[in-house]
């Protein structure tokens, strides 16, 4: 009996030009390309073999606190280099960031889990598959895959992505790896701490725990039976996500390690989805300010609460502002942290709430005082701490 041909199953086609892809991509990543060349590359071969049209490669930002589209094929001008992608769990780019885990979304226009980015809605976006690029135990960025049309992706093409994209982060290792090498070279700037070593690879080994910590959260919160216990997950998977956050500004300077503030409150402010166009969060923060990692988490997470509060309880429909404050008076030894809204007021605070205990508590390891403080319309509250020595 003649056996049967499988030469023609479209299921085996499609694999082998995945496994064709990858080897030719493999050697193109051996080559010494510009990192604008080697991104293109991708994303037009993935477009290419998937036969979707459009593909984005993400980057993330620890300065801006977001993902900005770097590469990219199939968008419309003036996409790539400009979009900017939001870090929190309602942003598909950004679970994928926080989890360092594939995010696939089938029907993401009528997915109450996920909000629908502008440039997806734009373009008619239906169905997603996000997988994050890593670079030596972090996660560099996401390479993402969006379908116009309805589209099941299965673990073939998880498969693939996910070894399109290690391939890109070995890639960019490499490029990142010369360069440093280089600007060491001609600065004679080669000599590194161990200290510093052993800091970076704490941070790795911190920020790794706290999205092994937010992914474990993120599958509770799936089987949470009420919308209640959904948000309270929620509320749990930002706090630690703001913990994270800090983590990306850490810097280690004569045997301290320090966050430039400023810095970290517009990160952290930048990932507190207000959920409504019509609110908008203004941080105002001095920069060069630095605080111990302790006491900086402890003031973001102030800062996390207040922000939140307004954001539930502060608007109507007509939404307002929130603006956020930080200053420090050097000759007094203190600094000033506000966050005021310009909404209804919220009316004294509610004893026993959850938010109020942990503003007074965080404000208790940060040896501060927190206020109320009258305004116009709307609410202020201020906590004054003294600055380390």
């Amino acid at each position: 009996m003649p056996k049967r041909s499988e030469g023609h199953s479209p299921e085996l086609k499609r694999m082998h030009e995945y496994q064709r892809a990858l080897a030719a991509f493999g050697r193109v990543a051996s080559e010494i390309l510009p990192r604008e060349r080697l991104l293109h590359y991708v994303t037009a071969q993935v477009s290419r073999v998937t036969h979707i049209r459009h593909v984005k490669v993400l980057c993330y930002r620890p300065d801006h606190g977001d993902l900005l589209m770097v590469a990219g094929v199939g968008w419309k001008p003036g996409v790539v280099g400009q979009t900017t992608f939001a870090l929190d769990n309602a942003s598909v780019a950004g679970r994928c960031m926080q989890t360092a885990a594939p995010v696939i979304v089938e029907d993401l226009p009528n997915d109450p889990e996920f909000r629908m980015h502008p440039s997806l809605r734009e373009h008619g976006i239906v169905s997603l598959v996000n997988v994050p690029v890593r670079i030596d135990g972090r996660t560099w960025g996401v390479l993402e895959v969006d379908a116009e049309e309805p589209r099941t992706f299965d673990e073939g093409d998880v498969t693939f992505l996910t070894t399109m994209a290690n391939i890109l982060g070995v890639a960019l290792l490499r490029l990142e790896t010369e360069t440093k090498a280089a600007d060491a070279a001609a600065a004679h700037a080669r000599e590194k701490s161990f200290a510093e070593v052993v800091l970076r690879e704490f941070q790795h080994r911190v920020k790794n725990n706290l999205q092994t910590i937010i992914s474990f959260l993120a599958l509770q919160r799936r089987h949470a039976s009420t919308q209640e216990d959904r948000d309270r997950f929620v509320s749990v998977m930002d706090r630690v996500h703001a913990i994270a956050l800090a983590q990306d500004q850490l810097s280690f300077e004569a045997g301290i390690s320090n966050v430039e503030f400023g810095d970290y409150l517009r990160a952290l402010c930048a990932n507190i989805d207000p959920q409504r166009e019509t609110v908008t969060i203004d941080v105002e923060a001095e920069r060069g300010a630095l605080l111990p990692l302790d006491r900086a988490v402890a003031a973001g997470l102030i800062v996390n609460e207040l922000v939140t509060n307004s954001l539930k309880y502060a608007f109507d429909d007509d939404g307002g502002l929130i603006r956020v404050s930080f200053t420090t008076q050097t000759e007094l030894g203190e600094a000033s942290l506000a966050v005021e809204d310009n909404g209804r007021g919220m009316g004294p605070p509610r004893k026993g709430g959850l938010g109020l205990q942990l503003i007074d508590a965080f404000a208790n390891q940060l040896d501060g005082q927190v206020e109320r403080e009258p305004v116009e319309k709307g609410t202020r509250t201020s906590v004054r701490f003294p600055l380390p020595l």
